[in-house]
């Protein structure tokens, strides 16, 4: 039998790739093992065959096609806020069209294309409404499991069409298609909860529930009708539907409110209540004959009318020969009773009952920042505290240095020209190297900066022509050409390459001052390089310098310079202790989120860090004060050492080379790990110019993807007589000849020097507005900047320079280096698009143009 329920149409769209940007994303955002890669790589792979399954392909009208939509779905909500797809960060373009598009081919509204996650969340939501509308639609209703089944999913549409209704605004950020308007979803959910009430009169009807019941649940029937084709008719929508729709609601209206005075009048049956009973019985004919004018022939209605004029048959018999009763004014008569016995099925994650999160192993966006910004705060104390030992290290170094020791001391107690103490030094420089290796260094710089600055080039230049095109057309199509301009989404990334430019001048500026360094102390390091025969030539030799024994003096420096030596092996085990320190601490971000919904993570870093850095803090401490004390043990030592030399002859020039030797084993030390970090700085940098460069050249064929939706549109529109161009020249041409393909985006400079570019192993995301900081152009002698995003927000670490290192101390330094590795920032701040979910927001200004048909085909 025939009911005549109505269902929602889906919407449709295209197949996209998913892959590409997914991937990139979250390979430049979060921090995975090669396993959770692998695993989130199969991840990315399933979610876009579920995509094309889901929206790509027709779904049976069952609960199996239902499931994989529901599953998709899903997948959106859990990714929401980990991965952010957005115009400038993410680009990935959906196109969905209008569910009740006619096929006008002129209309402006008939799709809409947004590189947006929410706007693809909203249209595959809107699906799933329309999909569970048409499986209830479709039931036989023979069965009470078929009703309760109709039932329940056509609540559930109601719900996912209010769902919607509350939240498409925020969700999609442009005009959108007629469909998504909230009237229509208003309109949507009202008829779908009449539809529900009415399946469960058909299930009290088929099970001959007693008339008054029936009567509750046909007036509300009626009522819920009546609502539906008030939101149906508002002139707004009132074109979205078809004819047959508008008719249909409107003829339920009017029979539920006759089927309801049926009931009503068996009612007054019961009670002998004639002239009400014929008086409702009269209504209800005429509310039928009205009804059946607007509904489709069905032997459901037929059957509804068959029985009131049966009834009413019936009735006015015995009221003629039996009662003979006054009818009554129908205007008279009370109101029937009311019972809603549905509501709108609100949407909770998950809807799908077998639902599993694809992306498990990542967190979400907020609790991602809170570990970024504890890891910057945890990077900072080590910086500082590595800072502060090598920077002791360093001065008793120089003091040591100056002092000949512990040269000096083999002289006293030895005949030999080369000492032994420099023989261990020279041993050890030409261990890591020596002068070749720093000169092979050197030669490394220029090509490691030349192969970012062409990378930097080359992303300018994409970014340039994009805005010309953009201004071109601008010009050309003046008052029609109305999306948003380069320089409005652009601002961010012309400041973020700005910003690496000067971070690339700063870093040449630390080449040259380590170049100055390894000039000063150039003689010293060939000398250290050379064999030990050559070495001890270039040593003066001082006749008879030896004592032939050991004074009190001599013995203590010795017994010194043992306590120097163990102060330097403690520090290299406190530096790899700070650096090995590991602590999961998502744990204590995702319990704070699950308890309040906000983390407080300056309170809980700062807990975490001391709790676990604490001790070795103290034994810096220890170490440092140590220091001082050996060295004042030293000095007072030295002093009388220096007396009981006095006696003998000078050997000045010995000396001075000695200190010239020892100064340049230190330097030397300090000159490779300064080029080390330097060439580390340079290849970590790579990998991050590369992702900008894929960003500008994604946002670029989104763009390109946009002009030609837009050019499509302007040339319908003056095929139309819409308009034409203030050129005169049709923009059809551009249009079809413009190819579809990302601008070029050659590969990084070819590098003659085998330097590979190490993976990321840590990423930071900083939303808001970035800016260069501002320390690294006022603080000359620390030439590398603490990061190429600036510095992380809340979160603020300072530089630590320090004598012994050219470079700044920045969190990720000595190790990690991940201070060159985090993603972009949060550009919808800048372009209208709705910000990072749950992260600290830029302020944001108002949408250029809230009716801007951007995207639009």
């Amino acid at each position: 039998m025939s009911f005549h329920l109505l269902a929602a149409p889906p919407k449709s769209t295209a197949e996209v790739d998913l892959v590409k940007p997914l991937n990139s994303y979250i390979q430049s955002v979060y921090n995975t093992s090669e396993d959770d890669k692998s695993e989130i790589a199969e991840a990315v792979q399933e979610l876009n065959k579920l995509r094309t399954k889901a929206c790509c392909q027709p779904l049976d009208k069952s609960q199996q096609g239902l499931d994989v939509l529901l599953r998709y779905f899903d997948q959106l909500v859990s990714i929401e806020n980990k991965v952010i797809i957005s115009a400038t960060q993410n680009p990935v373009v959906f196109k969905w069209k209008d569910a009740f598009d006619k096929g006008s081919l002129f209309s402006s509204r008939a799709a809409l294309s947004l590189s947006d996650g929410s706007f693809e969340r909203a249209a595959v939501l809107f699906n799933c409404g329309a999909l569970m509308s048409q499986i209830a639609a479709t039931q036989p209703m023979l069965t009470d499991e078929e009703i309760k089944t109709s039932a329940k999913l056509f609540q559930q549409s109601s719900g996912v069409f209010v769902k919607l209704r509350d939240s498409i605004l925020g969700m999609v950020q442009q005009e959108p298609t007629p469909d998504l308007m909230p009237d229509t979803l208003a309109a949507l959910s009202a008829l779908m909860l009449a539809q529900a009430q009415e399946t469960i009169y058909i299930k009290g009807h088929k099970d001959k529930m007693k008339p008054a019941s029936l009567t509750k649940i046909a007036a509300q029937v009626a009522d819920f009708y009546a609502e539906a084709h008030k939101s149906m008719t508002k002139d707004i929508v009132k074109s979205i539907w078809d004819k047959e729709w508008l008719n249909t609601v409107n003829g339920k209206t009017m029979l539920y409110q006759a089927v309801a005075q049926f009931h009503q009048s068996e009612v007054n049956g019961e009670a002998r209540e004639i002239g009400e009973q014929l008086s409702r019985l009269t209504e209800a004919q005429r509310l039928t004959e009205t009804a059946l004018k607007y509904l489709p022939s069905s032997p459901y209605f037929t059957e509804q009318q068959n029985n009131i004029n049966k009834a009413f048959t019936t009735a006015k018999k015995d009221n003629d020969f039996i009662y003979h009763e006054r009818v009554a004014d129908f205007r008279s008569l009370p109101a029937l009773p009311k019972a809603a016995l549905v509501k709108p099925t609100p949407v909770a994650h998950p809807m799908s009952p077998r639902y599993k999160d694809m992306f498990v192993s990542l967190v979400p966006i907020q609790v991602h920042n809170a570990m970024l910004s504890y890891d910057g705060r945890k990077a900072e104390l080590v910086n500082m505290e590595t800072g502060r030992l090598r920077e002791h290290t360093q001065l008793m170094n120089g003091i040591l240095a100056s002092l000949n020791l512990p040269a000096a001391l083999d002289d006293v107690t030895s005949t030999e020209t080369l000492p032994e103490s420099m023989k261990q030094k020279s041993a050890k420089l030409k261990q890591a190297g020596g002068y070749a290796e720093i000169q092979r260094m050197f030669t490394e710089m220029p090509t490691l900066y030349k192969r970012n600055e062409e990378i930097l080039d080359e992303t300018n230049r994409v970014l340039t022509e994009e805005k010309n095109s953009d201004d071109n057309l601008r010009n050309q199509f003046v008052g029609k050409w109305n999306r948003m301009s380069s320089e409005q989404l652009t601002g961010p990334l012309v400041q973020e390459i700005g910003k690496y430019r000067g971070i690339l001048h700063t870093a040449s500026n630390a080449d040259k001052m380590v170049r100055d360094k390894f000039e000063a102390n150039r003689q010293g390091i060939e000398l250290l390089s050379k064999n030990e025969v050559d070495l001890r030539n270039s040593i003066p030799n001082q006749q008879a310098h030896a004592t032939g024994g050991a004074s009190e003096a001599v013995t203590k420096l010795k017994e010194l310079m043992n306590d120097v030596q163990q102060i330097k092996v403690e520090r290299e085990k406190i530096e790899k202790d700070l650096k090995n320190v590991n602590c999961d601490i998502a744990n204590d971000f995702l319990k704070a989120m699950t308890e309040s919904q906000l983390i407080n993570e300056e309170h809980i870093s700062k807990e975490k860090i001391n709790q676990l850095y604490g001790p070795l803090k103290q034994q810096v401490a220890n170490s440092i004060k140590r220091q001082e004390e050996v060295l004042e043990e030293v000095q007072k030592w030295n002093n009388v050492f220096a007396r009981e030399k006095s006696g003998t002859s000078s050997g000045a020039e010995r000396e001075r080379v000695l200190k010239m030797l020892a100064t340049a084993a230190d330097a030397f030390t300090e000159l490779k790990a300064n080029l080390d970090e330097g060439a580390k700085f340079y290849n970590d940098l790579t990998p991050i110019l590369v992702r900008l460069q894929q960003k500008v050249s994604d946002f670029a064929f989104a763009r390109q993807t946009e002009k030609e939706d837009l050019m499509r549109q302007l040339q319908q529109n003056i095929v139309s007589g819409g308009g034409s161009s203030n050129s005169g020249s049709s923009p059809g041409g551009s249009a079809s000849q413009a190819p579809r393909a990302p601008p070029p985006r050659p590969p990084p400079p070819s590098n003659s020097v085998e330097a590979p570019i190490p993976p990321p192993r840590m990423q930071q995301a900083i939303p808001g507005q970035v800016n260069f900081p501002p320390q690294a152009q006022q603080q000359q002698q620390v030439p590398y900047p603490f990061s190429p995003y600036g510095q992380p927000q809340p979160f603020q670490p300072n530089f630590f320079p320090s004598q012994a290192n050219p470079y700044p101390t920045y969190p990720g330094a000595f190790g990690a280096y991940s201070a060159f590795q985090q993603p972009p920032p949060n550009y919808s701040a800048f372009s209208g698009f709705p910000p990072n979910p749950q992260a600290p927001q830029a302020p944001q200004a108002p949408h250029p143009n809230t009716n801007n048909p951007f995207y639009q085909n």
